[in-house]
């Protein structure tokens, strides 16, 4: 059934899910930065923390002598 709306009603109604359709999306970045920051944080604590397994490798790695340099000598 038609119906006829007054002056401004429909400019109201438009302008309303215009700001509702906005703060709707403000909401969602603000969730996603969140998360994101969530996980950067993660990740970042993830690498920091070096294993017990992962030290004990690094340390030996480290420990390997290197062979000497090569002398060149003249001919």
């Amino acid at each position: 059934m038609p119906m006829d709306l007054p002056d401004g009603v429909g400019q109201l109604m438009i302008t309303e899910s215009a700001g509702s359709i906005q703060a709707s999306s403000r909401n969602a970045r603000g969730v996603f930065d969140a998360v994101m920051g969530a996980i950067a944080a993660t990740v970042q604590t993830n690498l920091a923390e070096v294993g017990t397994l992962e030290s004990e490798a690094v340390q030996r790695i480290k420990a390997t002598p290197m062979a000497s340099p090569a002398i060149q000598t003249d001919k």
